[in-house]
């Protein structure tokens, strides 16, 4: 039996429509990549990089369906930046004003987190609970790659927070926000946005198994901004905890993003940018690892597409 014939008649059991949060069956057979039908050859002709990007470019694509029917996933990049009201008018009361940008770092680090953190880590759990998970694993393309990029896509909406919350501030305390080195604010976004991807992208995997996974995900974002120190810089925590913060990426990213708004010239910046990268890439391994043994381990069980 063809894969094509498969993937029809699983799309007709499932019922699959973009209303219900899933994609549709002509985005599903684009995002198995470019020559996933058997008997093809100039798809046996191309490139697994090639192949891979197609499949990439497809499973982003099935992502913005479905983040369209679901708009309740931009929630997140419309109240984490309110919080920075609340810090700033704080800080203004207390006539400190030039900490304002500390505020305004923490709510879009915190966009970009939440983005990754709950509504990334939900994609793959999601596609169990609809039972259309089966539809990506039997796929030529490893469901990493698909994982990955629908992912990426997530966490690069909330970028969009950096908007939002300058204009918030802006508008409502009439407090200077001057970035000194613009580059380097640049260069610490995108990086956060990576290591953010593949942390979310190891969560998937870890809470696509578990019964509360709201409860895991409430348990876990918390620490991660606290240890990361994302509001209230890491040499204010406690002895015990500070430790513990190198471990997290968001600390170097709340460094680098609060010296972009300081004169004085940054030290240690590729170093800095180099452990972002380092500990989203370690997370990303560690994804890899964890969602090859549950999918073996789902497939044994026979409950791929059970929630």
């Amino acid at each position: 039996m063809g894969l094509a014939k498969v993937v029809q008649e699983k799309a007709s059991e499932s019922e699959l429509t973009v209303n219900d949060g899933s994609a549709d069956l002509e985005l599903l057979l684009r995002t198995a990549s470019h020559g996933a039908f058997v008997g093809k050859p100039r798809a046996q002709s191309w490139s697994r990089s090639r192949r891979y990007a197609y499949a990439s470019l497809g499973a982003a694509r099935m992502q913005v369906r479905t983040t369209l029917a679901n708009v309740e996933d931009l929630t997140w990049v419309v109240t984490e930046p309110l919080l920075a009201i609340v810090a700033v008018a704080i800080l203004v009361h207390a006539r400190r004003p030039d900490l304002a940008s500390h505020a305004l770092s923490a709510s879009f680090l915190m966009t970009i987190g939440q983005m990754g953190f709950w509504v990334g880590s939900d994609v793959l759990a999601h596609e169990r609970h609809l039972e259309t998970l089966e539809l990506s694993v039997i796929t030529p393309t490893p469901l990493v790659i698909v994982l990955l990029a629908r992912i990426l896509l997530i966490s690069s909406v909330g970028l969009v927070g950096l908007v939002e919350g300058w204009l918030l501030i802006r508008g409502l305390f009439r407090v200077p926000l001057v970035i000194h080195h613009p580059w380097l604010l640049l260069a610490t976004l995108l990086a956060t946005m990576l290591a953010a991807t593949g942390t979310s992208v190891l969560m998937a995997a870890l809470f696509s198994l578990a019964r509360e996974q709201r409860t895991l995900q409430n348990a876990v974002y918390g620490p991660l901004y606290l240890l990361g120190g994302v509001l209230v810089p890491v040499q204010y925590l406690p002895a015990i905890l500070q430790p513990l913060s190198p471990f997290v990426f968001l600390s170097w990213s709340a460094e680098l993003v609060r010296d972009s708004f300081t004169p004085a010239d940054p030290r240690q910046v590729g170093l800095r940018l180099a452990a972002i990268l380092g500990l989203g890439a370690v997370a990303f391994v560690l994804a890899l690892l964890f969602i090859a043994r549950i999918v073996n381990r789902l497939r044994q069980r026979g409950t791929l597409g059970l929630s």
